[in-house]
């Protein structure tokens, strides 16, 4: 799985951010309080990530510390 993803933040809105990490954009979701921490578009950001598995959809998860991953 992904443990980890960093790279260049392409957009974002209030519940997920585009992450480009050399050309591949991830959508990853984020509380608020982690797309509040890793910056603006244009901006480099290292997000702790969970991948969640289901039938109908791989979902990324992504937390600006490893505390916040935790509780997760």
């Amino acid at each position: 799985m992904i443990g980890k993803l960093s790279g260049v933040i392409d957009s974002f809105t209030a519940t997920h951010i585009i992450l480009d990490v050399q050309g591949v954009g991830y959508l990853v979701n984020a509380s608020q309080r982690t797309l509040g921490r890793i910056g603006q578009m244009g901006d480099v950001a290292s997000l702790y990530i969970e991948t969640a598995v289901r039938e109908d959809a791989i979902t990324l998860y992504g937390f600006a510390d490893a505390a916040e991953q935790a509780w997760f």
